[in-house]
């Protein structure tokens, strides 16, 4: 009787240590599933949008980053963009691309400083500028690490830029005026041509061609 006492004793036990042990594990899955991963440390920022805190590591929480030290839920950042004009759109797009360029030499306080002074002296648009970046540095192969982190080269180029844009321009509209069909080849015809075949005289001809000599 007292066998069977101790191994219901054994039995709780064992189920009560592998319990405990199930729930240490899942808080440690969970854990690392909300910071990101092993070696991961949670970084808490504030959404841009919403103010809502949020763990920028964890994999289950879509983020966008707005600027250097910046971020926003993904769903806010989102529904930020469809109610933006055209004018916010363009400048959130050159502030992210100069940043996406520059990487760790971008240098935010200058270039947002330059950005707004080329707009209000010289006229320029957010993408004019955008695309004068573009052009000087993916088409054109400039070294980004002169540029020192910031868009001091713009005023130089902006108006070779515009040039080479709107002769890119030119030459679509002419393209598009033209008829493409003109320039496509006709589908090549195979004509089958028999051998030649060797006419033999009947007899009887050249009989009477003998008797008649």
């Amino acid at each position: 009787m007292s066998l069977n006492i101790q191994n219901i004793i054994f039995k709780e036990e064992g189920q009560r240590i592998f319990s405990l042990t199930f729930f240490f594990f899942y808080v440690i899955i969970d854990y690392i599933r909300k910071n990101g991963g092993i070696g991961m440390k949670a970084a808490y920022v504030k959404c841009l949008y919403c103010g809502e805190r949020f763990n920028r590591n964890d994999l289950n929480i879509p983020t966008k980053q707005v600027s250097a030290r910046r971020y926003a839920h993904l769903s806010c950042w989102e529904k930020h963009q469809s109610e933006m004009s055209k004018e916010e759109r363009d400048m959130e797009a050159f502030f992210e691309y100069v940043r996406n360029l520059f990487k760790e030499d971008y240098n935010h306080i200058l270039t947002k400083k330059l950005a707004e002074r080329y707009v209000k002296e010289n006229n320029y648009s957010y993408s004019g500028m955008l695309k004068t970046l573009k052009w000087y540095y993916e088409k054109e192969g400039h070294d980004i690490s002169k540029g020192n982190g910031s868009i001091g080269i713009i005023p130089y180029i902006y108006n070779q830029a515009l040039e080479y844009y709107y002769a890119l321009y030119k030459a679509q509209k002419i393209n598009a005026s033209k008829d493409v069909s003109q320039y496509i080849k006709s589908p090549t015809r195979e004509i089958t041509i028999e051998s030649p075949r060797t006419f033999v005289p009947s007899p009887h001809l050249w009989l009477e061609g003998d008797d008649e000599e």
